[in-house]
């Protein structure tokens, strides 16, 4: 018996465990670079590169995110399944912005290679806990989430498989 078989698909899916397992890591993070800021940061590149990375991380991240929020609200509403635009390209489009954009974006204005760290652990917990979600997408539509599933990576975009 799978341990999923009495869930139901919400719309978060699984991002609140991931969210809240990230923060529990991100806040002792912060604290101990806090204490230890000049042992992390990264004097190695100039403040203006980081700035500017900064800046450009966060406009592209910042409207995906929401317009990648927009589409899956409809699509949850009208319980369908979306394989084209930038779903076509990745299944987990959210947690890939977050985790390659917004996050580092935020975190290379602060100038901390241990804060860099909070990406990296928010993927590990991704790759642990989105098989829930994966399980009850498979559940809910089938054959063609799984023929879906088999031609789009998980997170990391695809960018020449992209379908309007």
């Amino acid at each position: 018996m799978n341990r999923f078989n009495n869930k139901n698909l919400t719309f978060w899916g699984a991002s609140p465990i991931i969210f809240i397992i990230t923060i529990l890591y991100t806040i002792p993070i912060i604290i101990i670079n806090h204490y230890l800021k000049p042992v992390f940061e990264m004097n190695f590149i100039p403040h203006k590169i980081l700035l500017s990375v900064t800046i450009i991380l966060l406009c592209i991240g910042v409207p995906l995110y929401i317009t990648t929020l927009r589409v899956l609200k409809t699509a949850y509403t009208k319980q369908e399944l979306i394989s084209t635009g930038i779903f076509s390209i990745c299944r987990n489009p959210l947690f890939a912005v977050v985790i390659f954009l917004i996050l580092p974006g935020i975190i290379l204005f602060f100038n901390s290679w241990l804060l860099l760290t909070i990406p990296c652990f928010m993927f590990f917990v991704f790759k642990i806990f989105i098989n829930k979600e994966e399980y009850l997408m498979e559940k809910k539509f089938g054959q063609e989430y799984v023929i879906y599933k088999n031609n789009t990576s998980i997170i990391f975009p695809k960018i020449w498989k992209y379908k309007k």
